[in-house]
């Protein structure tokens, strides 16, 4: 998984980012899951030592499909 993808809930459909911040724990690697800001639905996981952070994408017009 590359830095700051976009993502499409599999449960409600609405759009958000998912960043992975380093950490830098050497040999910490956890499996860590993927949640849906807008509805909590689990959307995948990456193993990572580092920290998931999921956002809401809302465009400019306040629409998000």
């Amino acid at each position: 998984m590359s830095n700051n993808e976009i993502y499409k809930c599999i449960a409600c459909g609405k759009h958000f980012s998912v960043t992975i911040s380093n950490a830098g724990y050497p040999g910490g690697k956890e499996r860590e899951s993927i949640n849906c800001p807008w509805c909590g639905a689990e959307n995948g996981s990456e193993v990572t030592s580092g920290i998931i952070t999921t956002r809401r994408v809302i465009t400019e017009d306040g629409d998000n499909q």
